[in-house]
């Protein structure tokens, strides 16, 4: 058996991913002579296979290399989560910090993943906490939270993506019982154009763009309106009293109900998603642990 060293294969899967020596040093924080050196040493102890074809412009994957690699990259992603619970396990136990918004999305997910981490991790726990209407990633970048629930598409440099909780949540629209759109079966973004739609609060551009389009597809304007709420029940009141629409998803309204508040598909926004969401560069085994345990709910 090779005398292969985990490092080893790391420098090989990034180069395998980058496919350029510059970029891959960049990522690993080594010097392109010091990844050279290391796929050679590699390449030796698995026999003298050459895994890469390199040119003065080009790097490409041999047959052989490209069979390591699809081979390869499940075992050290799996061998990675490992050591990290190993880690986290050898420093006794932890807290983390979970923000979301509401209860409406993913939440089945979270519940099931709280249960096995403080079964797996005895005395760690998991602790929710509500993020405001009007600061929805605040609480992460301020650090008081490890964690957030957020609404996909996400974009922020200092902020990485993590396991998706719900991939396919129904768009509704949210309105009173005596608006004039009440009677319809479903609406489309160009049905909202003559009315005054809530404008989405808390969310960074790209997420308020998805969930309500600033445009409808003939290139009309919507009509947005400055409606700040401090909770559920002031939004539903503002709903019922027949002022406004609420763009939002079938998960939330299904979860806040008012007697005048009616929920109406919208047929022309492609279902939308929720993700854990955590910052970037920030060593915390306690929460890569759980995510771990969440990420492999969602992928069973």
């Amino acid at each position: 058996m090779p005398d292969v060293e985990l490092r080893e294969l790391r420098v090989f899967l990034v180069l395998a991913e980058e496919l350029h020596f510059g970029r891959t040093a960049g990522r690993l924080g080594l010097t392109t002579s010091r990844v050279s050196q290391t796929v050679r040493a590699l390449e030796r102890k698995l026999g003298g296979q050459e895994l890469f074809r390199r040119t003065s412009r080009v790097v490409e994957l041999t047959e052989a290399g490209s069979a390591l690699q699809a081979e390869l990259s499940p075992a050290v992603a799996g061998l990675e989560r490992v050591l990290r619970t190993a880690t986290f396990r050898g420093a006794g136990p932890g807290v983390v910090r979970v923000g979301l918004l509401n209860a409406a999305s993913g939440v089945d997910v979270l519940s099931r993943a709280i249960e096995q981490f403080e079964t797996l991790y005895v005395g760690a726990t998991v602790q929710l906490s509500t993020t405001p209407f009007n600061d929805r990633l605040g609480p992460l970048r301020r650090r008081e939270v490890d964690l957030v629930v957020t609404r996909l598409p996400l974009d922020q440099p200092d902020i990485v993506v993590g396991p998706v909780l719900s991939a396919a949540d129904q768009r509704v629209v949210m309105l009173g019982r005596t608006h004039p759109l009440a009677d319809r079966a479903e609406l489309s973004v160009e049905d909202l154009a003559d009315h005054d739609v809530r404008r989405p609060y808390g969310l960074t551009p790209e997420a308020a763009e998805a969930t309500c389009p600033s445009r409808t597809p003939s290139g009309r304007q919507l009509r947005f309106v400055d409606a700040a709420v401090e909770d559920n029940a002031e939004l539903l009141y503002l709903l019922a009293r027949g002022r406004l629409v609420h763009p939002t998803v079938a998960p939330f309204a299904d979860h806040f109900h008012h007697p005048d508040v009616l929920t109406i598909p919208l047929r022309d926004l492609p279902p939308s998603a929720c993700a854990l969401a955590a910052l970037k560069n920030i060593h915390d085994p306690a929460r890569d642990a759980f995510t771990a345990i969440v990420a492999t709910l969602t992928t069973t």
